[in-house]
């Protein structure tokens, strides 16, 4: 079994009832996004995951990375924070509040939210109600180090 650090930039196709899902995949050392298959529940553009499990060729869609066992992470750069916080995982935060949460937190952005969420009124556009919400989340970003076994 081979195991791989990602970064998921599509979902091809979920499977709502049991999860199975097709996932397009930035894999450091490729030059293309790689496809995922296996059954990943609740996860979306921007997740980055370690995954492990074995190559295989698929004779209708070709090379795939076949996933028995995932593990879900925090993003640890700029770009990966900012899709993650933009995929709608935290409620409150979309693509514009996580642009501009980013810019004014850059590396820091998780620990805030975590921490010292009233610092959130900071950024242009963000008032109390926005941070409540944003606090008020069964995720926030806790969960994201769960691993899962297939």
């Amino acid at each position: 079994m081979e195991k791989i650090k990602c970064t998921i930039e599509r979902i091809t196709f979920q499977n709502p009832e049991n999860g199975y899902s097709v996932l397009q995949a930035n894999i450091k050392g490729y030059r293309e996004e790689q496809t995922l298959v296996g059954t990943f529940h609740d996860v979306t553009v921007g997740t980055v995951l370690t995954v492990e499990g074995t190559w295989r060729v698929d004779k209708r869609y070709g090379r795939q990375f076949a996933v028995e066992k995932w593990t879900e992470e925090l993003p640890a750069d700029i770009i990966g924070i900012e899709k993650y916080l933009g995929s709608g995982l935290v409620k409150g935060i979309g693509p514009k509040f996580a642009k501009l949460i980013v810019a004014k937190f850059g590396l820091d952005t998780f620990n805030v939210i975590e921490t010292e969420p009233d610092k959130l009124l900071e950024v242009y556009g963000i008032g109390k109600g926005r941070v409540a919400k944003i606090q008020a989340n069964p995720y926030c970003l806790a969960p994201v180090f769960a691993t899962f076994d297939l």
